[in-house]
């Protein structure tokens, strides 16, 4: 591991010059900062120290790795890069940007400072480490508009630079001012302990260039155990580097702080809703460190995001395990069946996006236990839990119109009128059922 080895760390302000922080005494306890430029604040959970604002802090190899981005707020006007460093002691967390596509360095004039903070978890040896976050927030950008960046830092005190290579994204476009906008959401979920599949569909996905990428979780197998967090996000870094990720956490992430640390999201990082393009996506997490918040806490933020986005025009819910599943591991989950389902046909959800079950499964549309004969009187429950995990048979239940044990991913593309979902296997083949709906 690159972490430093230590069981008992923490952050000292009385770092000069570069030289490696001092980890004499690190509290985790969590912490709530206000970001700049932003109208939100970061919070980090227990087991992570509070964020604190970049320095000039730089350890012996600070080149910026795992560089991925995600989104706290509008995906309009906001995006957020988050990285580590080769070793774990930089504390220099800046991005400079410009508007455009593929532009050099010396092109990026816009420069952000950004934020810190550690997170302990074990490593393979057995002890205790730190890691050290990266964050950089990006406000009051421009809709529709393509942006380059990259992250990173300059040394003052020995005049070195650190910068990562050059990336590119773009923000959601602004459908009141472009109505015939048009918009691809990733779907894919469940690659722990499978990133050789993980990264054939990754260079899948990138090719298809979506412009939001849905992950229904499970990436790791513990969400304690971070080499395989490197796994992931190294393995990913080509798409994630330039595509925004959204995430519902799985029941193997574990509420661990290794999850909460690693990725950026709205509210409380469990339970929100985001609008993208036409299509707006309520997140949940089906496997609350509560378990009794299903039926309470959990179940009303579902409830209250629905309500707040009922006029959206496509809607869609993703969590981790299907409430309809023929899987023969774990099949479906009745009690979500009864806890969450009246809600999502109160609201006419369009579309319910799961992992879990690792294969692939399309419904009939269904409104309560029914099946109807279109769907524009029953919501679909696509189950995808095919990004690596080791595969589950398939099944057939009443509900099934497709199911096939494989690897996969898919897109959703979505129109003002339509939407169109398209899966493949990692082999780049085409699953022939998918999804498609239209409305006037």
């Amino acid at each position: 591991m690159r972490a430093i080895v230590l069981t008992v760390i923490a952050f000292s302000a009385a770092c000069v010059k570069g030289n490696p922080i001092d980890y004499g005494s690190f509290v985790g306890t969590g912490g709530t900062i206000a970001i700049a430029g932003c109208n939100y604040s970061l919070t980090t959970q227990v087991g992570a120290s509070a964020p604190v604002a970049t320095t000039d802090v730089f350890g012996l190899d600070p080149t910026p790795m795992q560089i991925h981005l995600s989104l706290m707020a509008d995906p309009k006007t906001s995006v957020v890069a988050q990285w580590r460093d080769n070793d774990e002691t930089t504390l220099s967390a800046n991005l400079r940007y410009a508007v455009g596509a593929n532009l050099s360095a010396d092109q990026l004039t816009t420069l952000v400072p950004g934020y810190e903070f550690g997170f302990r978890a074990g490593g393979t040896d057995g002890l205790q480490h730190v890691f050290t976050v990266h964050q950089v927030h990006l406000c009051n950008l421009a809709p529709g508009t393509t942006y380059s960046y990259q992250v990173g830092g300059h040394n003052p005190y020995d005049g070195t630079d650190h910068w990562s290579d050059v990336f590119t994204f773009h923000t959601a476009p602004d459908v009141t001012a472009s109505p015939d906008a048009e918009v691809q959401l990733a779907f894919v979920g469940d690659s722990r302990g499978g990133y050789d599949v993980w990264q054939q569909l990754v260079a899948l996905i990138q090719a298809r260039m979506p412009d939001l990428i849905l992950y229904s979780g499970d990436a790791v197998t513990l969400g304690l155990t971070q080499y395989e967090w490197d796994e992931f996000y190294t393995g990913a870094q080509p798409l994630l580097a330039q595509v925004p990720m959204i995430y519902a956490e799985g029941n193997h992430e574990a509420n661990a702080v290794n999850f909460f640390s690693q990725i950026a999201l709205p509210g409380d990082q469990q339970n929100y809703g985001i609008d993208y393009g036409y299509a707006h996506v309520t997140v949940a997490n089906d496997s609350p460190a509560e378990p009794d918040d299903l039926a309470g806490a959990t179940k009303d933020a579902i409830a209250a995001d629905f309500a707040a986005s009922a006029s959206a025009r496509w809607k869609l819910l993703m969590h981790h395990m299907p409430m309809w599943s023929a899987s023969t591991m774990h099949g479906s989950n009745i009690m979500l069946q009864q806890l969450w389902q009246p809600l999502v046909d109160q609201y006419g959800i369009d579309l319910v996006l799961n992992g879990h079950d690792h294969d692939y499964e399309v419904s009939f549309p269904l409104l309560g236990q029914a099946v109807q004969s279109t769907n524009a009187t029953g919501t679909v429950y696509v189950v995808a839990g095919g990004a690596g995990a080791e595969l589950y048979q398939n099944g057939q239940g009443f509900w099934t119109d497709y199911s096939e044990s494989t690897y996969s991913a898919a897109i959703i593309d979505v129109r003002r009128d339509q939407m169109t979902m398209d899966a493949f296997r990692q082999d780049g083949t085409a699953i022939p059922t998918g999804f498609s709906k239209s409305k006037q």
